[in-house]
């Protein structure tokens, strides 16, 4: 089981690569007119289908005809920097920041950008900057730790080698301990057999999955991308991932995402209040708007992705047994999925 907490970001960037067939023709057509732009919609829509390729084709078609438009430029630097392409991400970046200079996250992204590409002193200039107008963003701060340790291998690779080391180490500990003191006593007796790493997660969208439970190696990854994230930050993924390996089975459904999804906003609404996390608030305002209104969302999430994922699953509601799973149509007849978890 694999899983990403990216239930916001599908309003943001596609994280979970739905191929939607969006155009009959396999070969753009530009149609471009500055009060009805038809190449930035049609781009949204191979942004949101994960065709990245297509989607930039479609925003420099719109930037030709209006080539200072911010949006069009911040979309056309995102469908670059998901598409890996970070050093032609930058200069769209820049020029939307020229109208939008206090919106962190795409400052934050700008110095991402720059890391990237080993330009290791502009990305700390826009990790600080980012800082300077919201001190608890994470994103930003593992950002910068991260930066200033790459900065150091180029002078001192077994100092940062060590320095990396020894933060995982001690980072990850504090994160299980927060994750297993928020848990129900004794939740975690039975998965001692599980180990936690930070380590390489699997991609979907361009992004890496945040945390994974792959059930066939009793393991949960945290991406390297966190190694400086702020334990309370990766306690709150530790709990998601616990919630699906305290079924100790390879399948997964609506209810049990929804239940894990529950927990893990119910810890960030009553014990963070430090931390600004865009994914991370954006999953607690929809629970303190309602459970049923954030069920509701990872619902709509998880069966864009699998039109065929099972509505219940093992323990998940509870029962006395092993209850038999049912498919979205109501069979029984229908298998579970034993499949990578996305949340």
């Amino acid at each position: 089981m694999n899983h990403i907490t990216a239930i916001n970001s599908i309003n943001r960037v596609p994280s979970f690569g739905a191929k939607l067939q969006v155009l009959n023709s396999s070969k753009p057509k530009y149609i471009s007119d500055p009060d009805n732009d038809i190449d930035r919609e049609k781009g949204d829509e191979y942004l949101k289908t994960g065709e990245f390729n297509k989607a930039a084709q479609f925003y420099r078609a719109s930037l030709d005809i209006t080539p200072n438009n911010p949006e069009t430029h911040l979309h056309l630097a995102k469908t670059y920097s998901l598409n890996r392409q970070y050093k032609e991400a930058i200069p769209h970046l820049e020029q939307y920041l020229k109208s939008n200079e206090n919106d962190i996250e795409n400052i934050t992204l700008l110095g991402e950008c720059y890391k990237k590409n080993g330009m290791f002193s502009k990305a700390i200039e826009c990790f600080n900057r980012a800082l300077a107008i919201e001190p608890k963003y994470d994103y930003a701060r593992r950002n910068l730790l991260d930066t200033q340790n790459l900065k150091l291998a180029c002078i001192d690779p077994t100092k940062a080698r060590k320095e990396r080391y020894e933060t995982a180490v001690n980072n990850l500990t504090e994160a299980v301990k927060i994750a297993k003191g928020f848990l129900p006593k004794g939740y975690t007796n039975d998965m001692k057999d599980i180990t936690v790493s930070f380590d390489k997660t699997s991609s979907m969208g361009g992004r890496s999955n945040i945390a994974q439970y792959e059930h066939n190696k009793r393991k949960i990854s945290v991406t390297d991308e966190y190694t400086y994230a702020s334990p309370k930050l990766t306690g709150a993924y530790l709990i998601h991932e616990f919630t699906h390996g305290k079924d100790n089975d390879p399948y997964t459904s609506v209810r049990e995402e929804q239940d894990a999804y529950r927990v893990q906003a119910r810890y960030w609404v009553n014990n963070v209040h430090d931390v600004y996390d865009p994914e991370m608030d954006y999953v607690a305002d929809l629970y303190k708007q309602s459970a049923e209104a954030l069920d509701a969302r990872v619902a709509e999430i998880y069966r864009l992705r699998d039109p065929g994922i099972a509505e219940t699953s093992y323990n998940h509601p509870p029962t006395k047994g092993k209850a038999a799973a049912f498919s979205l149509s109501g069979s029984a007849d229908q298998p579970l999925k034993a499949y990578e978890i996305i949340v």
